[in-house]
């Protein structure tokens, strides 16, 4: 792997979603910006350390809340042994450098999350998205580290539009698939004619767990498998 990612204009950004559930993710740092991602790391289900000589009020916490270990020390290459990947939020840039450098040599991919240190892919090799989750439902937007406020701002728009309702209309979804598996294992043009007509009712039945009638939403959703 390159130790440096060229800069293009034309260079866009891959999206995907990361599965870090079981694999060591390392963080570098313990201030304010450290915390915020190891957070999203441990929800994540990764296995979060977090090196560094001492932690903010919000990784002390989750810290003792056993959600991430903390390694009081300042970073050797040791640390990065068996990383999945890093997260660089240190307030040296040296020490940034030296991590990005010896991580990109293990082939270890980095996170560029440190102040002042440009947008995080032009650093490091990703960046991460301000996200809405409702249940299985993930909505994320980036603007590849251009425009951070701006990012939040469509993720406060993006979450007022899809409130809490969600979470158990993609779970209604999520079942009436399989039941339309279960119903029409041989017929996968009948399947998706039927799960397309449901997804396009789910602005409805969002509406209906919103108003507090989920039975409504599944007796009518399931009434589409009958069509």
């Amino acid at each position: 792997m390159s130790e440096n990612i060229p800069n293009s204009e034309n260079r866009f950004l891959y999206p995907v979603a990361l599965q870090v559930s079981g694999r060591h993710c390392l963080v570098v740092g313990g201030g304010a910006v450290g915390a915020r991602k190891a957070t999203a790391l441990a929800d994540a289900g990764a296995i979060v350390t977090i090196v560094a000589p001492e932690l903010c009020a919000d990784a002390m916490v989750l810290v003792s809340d056993d959600k991430a270990q903390h390694v009081a020390e300042r970073f050797t290459p040791t640390h990065l042994n068996d990383a999945f990947l890093v997260v660089v939020a240190t307030d040296s840039p040296e020490a940034n450098a030296d991590i990005t450098r010896e991580a990109r040599m293990r082939g270890i991919l980095v996170n560029m999350a440190a102040p002042g240190e440009g947008s995080d892919t032009e650093s490091g090799d990703f960046a991460t998205m301000a996200t809405v989750r409702r249940g299985d439902l993930l909505l994320a937007v980036t603007t590849g580290g251009a425009g951070p406020a701006l990012s939040a701002q469509i993720r406060r728009e993006i979450s007022a539009r899809f409130g809490e309702e969600w979470k158990p209309t993609v779970s209604l979804l999520s079942e009436l698939r399989a039941a339309a598996k279960t119903a029409f294992p041989d017929d996968s043009q009948k399947r998706t004619t039927i799960l397309r007509r449901i997804a396009d009712k789910a602005d409805h039945f969002a509406a209906l767990y919103k108003n507090g009638d989920g039975e409504a939403a599944r007796k009518e959703a399931f009434a589409c498998l009958s069509l």
